[in-house]
């Protein structure tokens, strides 16, 4: 008679280990304070505040699901944010909103192919050549707008895309929700995402089964571009400014901490957008909560930097368990 299979608790809190801290969380801050945490319009608030993290950080899972790591998203974000603002402010009193937004997001995408038309055809590394073009853009962005921020004449129709709601829901969450739902789509769904999880598995193996793998490194770059801008361009509506520099800064490490943490939700040592989606509210839900009770601020970095450690540690456990 077969003995009866014995519980894996390491695998469990592997996979449901960040799902169940989130859970936790939430019901200890709603605990704490009901009459402002566990609200609707408090739950909103948390969704608004980590829309454009989550923007970006859905961009980046695209590249490191092929094992490729885009440093420049921080400057592709002021690019886009910045750019817009400044455009729509030049044209005067008839702007052509959507037209702008159209123009550069296709801008930040033509980078990101140039991304990997670099990383792939000449070799240079992703970590490397994308630290490079960061530092260029950012000189770039510096030198157009002579450190100027883009203030006033900016047109209340693309504010709009930062500062209000449709159908009661905040317009940055709406777009928060189609890019996570669109890239989930893309990496779950279609060949092309099956090829970019068989490229970050075994770059070799998926050569020689077919796969053109330097292409998908200009499709990868690409999206993670466009995303990075989308996510400044929505930042850049929320404050009602266009900021030359010092936006995306603001959200790369938490867009790595986020990613890195989704790697370790349901399917550890595996990037996707569920998993990412996890950890962005969780760094949303810590950041709030604890805004809430009064905890200062340099906490939210600690306890962020713990929940990485711990969920990576869950997720390296598991991997080599298997081996």
């Amino acid at each position: 008679m077969a003995g009866r299979a014995r519980f894996d608790i390491i695998g469990w809190i592997a996979r449901y280990g960040t799902i169940v801290s989130l859970l936790v969380l939430v019901t200890a801050f709603s605990v704490a304070r009901p009459d402002v945490f566990a609200t609707r319009l408090n739950f909103l608030n948390v969704l608004n505040q980590a829309s454009i993290l989550l923007i970006i950080a859905s961009g980046l899972t695209v590249c490191l699901v092929m094992g490729l790591f885009d440093l420049s998203i921080a400057s592709m974000a002021t690019l886009g944010g910045y750019v817009v603002c400044k455009l729509l402010v030049d044209q005067g009193d008839d702007p052509h909103v959507w037209l702008v937004l159209g123009g550069v997001l296709l801008l930040a995408a033509l980078i990101g192919i140039l991304n990997g038309l670099l990383v792939s055809y000449l070799g240079i590394s992703a970590f490397i050549e994308t630290l490079a073009m960061g530092s260029i853009i950012t000189g770039a962005i510096l030198g157009y707008s002579e450190s100027r921020t883009v203030l006033g004449g900016i047109p209340d129709g693309f504010l709009a895309l930062g500062q209000e709601s449709t159908f009661g829901i905040p317009n940055p969450v709406i777009v928060m929700g189609s890019v996570c739902f669109l890239l989930w789509l893309l990496l779950e769904q279609t060949q092309s995402g099956r090829n970019l999880y068989a490229i970050g598995g075994n770059t070799e193996a998926a050569r020689l089964s077919g796969i053109p793998v330097k292409r998908y490194a200009l499709l990868a770059l690409g999206i993670s571009a466009a995303c990075a801008a989308l996510g400044g361009i929505v930042a850049a509506a929320n404050l009602g400014a266009g900021r030359p520099q010092g936006v995306g800064e603001t959200y790369l490490l938490n867009a790595f901490a986020a990613v890195f943490i989704g790697a370790s939700t349901l399917r550890p040592g595996q990037f996707h957008i569920v998993g990412t989606l996890v950890g962005v509210l969780l760094i949303g839900v810590i950041n709030n909560g604890l805004s809430i009770l009064g905890v200062q601020t340099f906490w939210q970095y600690i306890v962020q930097g713990v929940l990485l450690i711990v969920a990576m540690f869950g997720a390296g456990m598991l991997t080599m368990r298997r081996r």
